[in-house]
């Protein structure tokens, strides 16, 4: 009987499965192989990053650790460094009168186009963004598209639509008889200034219509249907509902539109030249007139004045976060 029972193949059907299983499982790949394909990607991650930082080094953090250190020295841009100053080019930026009307000119500019293109753009993303509406398509690409032309060559346009003597404007409000036909707007500082702000803002105003528009997107329509179903006009639900879901982005939208137009240059190069005077100086082009306007240059009274702006704005941008916080507090209250 033992015999017989040592003959009887042995039952291996609860073995088969694993065993099976066994067979299609991959097999693992070595630890070493792990830590070889970790290898190749921080290799080809750093390749991608190496072009990338040494721009950022080349063109961004070099120039402004120079900038520290021309501003320190009595430099015309040519020859060594020789003559340490000090503080001495700061003590005359704080003094001259010349720079702080170049402040306000910029702060005034930075404002006017904030106050006129945010709203305008605003109306025009809640325009855009409806379902009634046809051919957005067309009507982007036409808001769109000044933004693609030169801002010199923007300006070289208006200067001459602009023309006192045989520009498009003065033609048209002569023959309508409203004025003599050799009306300068350019003569007078505010006229200029305004005139400045208008064409900004015509060129940028598709821009910032992207913008609004893709922060209007980010609002539940679930919102604007239970508004609906309680009676809500349209007024209601843009008070009640858009405005504050859209805040915490209209924080960085505001942000984002005085600083570019704090950095205004190449409208008043074109268009003013800084006149009437000095009237429409901002400081970018006080930099740029301090710096290569005159002999001998004063390079390191322009990187003076330079990094007292950039403290500036850098201060402007830091307040950004406050009021995000404070706008994220009020999107939370409604649930998203």
């Amino acid at each position: 009987m033992s015999a017989v029972q040592t003959r009887l193949p042995r039952d291996t059907t609860a073995s088969r499965p694993d065993r099976t299983a066994r067979r299609l499982r991959p097999p693992a790949p070595p630890d070493d192989n792990r830590e070889r394909a970790k290898g190749r990607e921080r290799l080809w991650v750093a390749s991608f990053l190496v072009p990338f930082l040494v721009l950022y080094l080349g063109f961004t953090l070099w120039p402004l650790a120079a900038t520290v250190c021309y501003s320190f020295f009595d430099w015309s841009g040519t020859g060594p460094l020789d003559t340490y100053v000090g503080g001495g080019n700061y003590q005359r930026i704080l003094s001259d009168p010349l720079f702080w009307q170049a402040v306000v000119n910029t702060l005034l500019f930075a404002i006017g186009t904030t106050v006129v293109k945010l709203p305008l753009s605003l109306l025009a993303a809640l325009v855009m963004t409806r379902k009634w509406l046809r051919a957005k398509k067309a009507l982007r690409t036409v808001f769109f598209a000044p933004l693609i032309i030169p801002v010199a060559m923007a300006g070289l346009v208006f200067t001459y639509l602009l023309n006192p003597s045989n520009g498009a404007l003065n033609s048209a409000l002569h023959k309508l008889g409203l004025t003599d036909g050799t009306t300068d707007i350019f003569a007078n500082r505010w006229t200029a200034m305004a005139a400045l702000v208008l064409i900004s803002v015509w060129q940028v105003f598709g821009q910032y219509m992207i913008y609004w528009m893709a922060a209007l997107q980010n609002v539940p329509e679930e919102l604007y249907e239970a508004a609906a179903l309680d009676g809500a006009s349209e007024w209601q639900k843009l008070t009640r509902i858009t405005l504050p879901m859209i805040r915490p982005v209209a924080v960085v939208i505001v942000m984002l539109a005085l600083v570019n137009a704090m950095h205004v240059f190449g409208l008043v190069v074109t268009l003013t030249g800084g006149g009437p005077g000095t009237n429409t100086y901002v400081v970018s082009y006080f930099i740029y007139k301090q710096a290569f306007g005159s002999m001998p240059f004063a390079y390191g009274y322009a990187s003076a004045a330079a990094l007292l702006f950039s403290v500036m704005a850098f201060l402007l941008v830091m307040s950004q976060g406050y009021f995000v916080r404070r706008a994220q507090k009020t999107r939370k209250e409604y649930g998203v």
